[in-house]
């Protein structure tokens, strides 16, 4: 299975929730749950043009009727008529990385070849002087290393108020509800992922081959849980343009195997993740030795 791009609207305001429950909870398939199963991460793989702004105001030849302003839309316009939108952005039209990424896990899973089928996946953290330390699971990592891209926004973000952690919202809007605090019961309060401030950036400042280091500065210092790639697009960050993104370029991804690192949200408690059940991940006794 594959899971969601960002433009889908399935997932709502909760996408990152939706595409945590396509593995059962357990981020990474297979899994206890889903045995014989593999995936494919997608929310990596958006339609280049997923800004819909000039679909949106009708500045193309083969939707033209436009409502506003269509400068900037050449690009966007030339794409769309070169492949055209099916059922519209909701569908990213390029496939290819899918099917490959797809083929490469069902060799190794359904076929027993060699290799890794999974990006980077979280295995452990642990949070000390103004920074986090992400662990990954070396065994599904293997002979392979993390890699850390060039990136605007990295796509990891950290909790700054405790009582706002919630796992899925009622729906969008300044007043949604969490409905779903990660032990599967209401608060019956909100608002939560709109309030300024509440999940707040921060920068990944070094790696090795299986972990990466947390700078917390933008956080004062201050993080309840963190998550990595649980809303948005890779590209968010960048300055209005009708120039794409580019597909697979969010921050983490394995080096050799190109596969992005597995999505995840964990809970931090007394200086380590604790991951949403069945989920599991802890605190590294031994930190891993990182350079910048």
């Amino acid at each position: 299975f594959v899971t969601l791009a960002s433009s889908g609207t399935e997932g709502g305001n909760s996408m990152g929730a939706m595409r945590w429950a396509q593995t059962a909870n357990f981020g990474v398939a297979p899994n206890p749950a889903m045995p014989n199963t593999f995936l494919a991460q997608a929310f990596d793989l958006d339609d280049p043009f997923g800004n819909i702004t000039c679909y949106s105001a009708g500045c193309c030849p083969n939707n033209y009727h436009p409502t506003g302003s269509c400068h900037g839309c050449e690009a966007y316009c030339a794409s769309l008529s070169a492949t055209n939108f099916y059922m519209g952005p909701i569908h990213p039209r390029v496939k290819k990385p899918v099917g490959q990424r797809l083929a490469r896990a069902g060799a190794v899973i359904a076929y027993q070849k060699p290799g890794a089928f999974t990006g980077p996946t979280l295995a452990s953290c642990s949070m000390s002087r103004n920074k986090v330390i992400l662990n990954f699971n070396v065994d599904l990592l293997g002979p392979d290393r993390v890699l850390v891209h060039k990136y605007v926004t990295s796509k990891v973000q950290v909790l700054t108020n405790r009582s706002l952690f919630c796992l899925q919202t009622s729906g969008k809007g300044s007043t949604e509800q969490c409905i779903d605090d990660g032990s599967g019961r209401a608060t019956g309060s909100g608002p939560f992922d709109t309030v300024p401030g509440t999940w707040v950036d921060v920068d990944i400042k070094a790696s090795s081959a299986t972990a990466v280091t947390v700078d917390l500065t933008k956080s004062g210092g201050v993080a309840h849980a963190i998550r990595y790639a649980w809303d948005g697009s890779c590209c968010d960050g960048r300055p209005p343009t009708s120039d794409p993104c580019p597909i697979a370029s969010c921050p983490l991804m394995a080096e050799d195997t190109g596969l992005p690192a597995n999505p995840f949200l964990a809970r931090i408690v007394d200086g380590a993740c604790e991951c949403i059940s069945p989920q599991q991940c802890g605190k590294q006794s031994t930190p891993a030795v990182l350079f910048t």
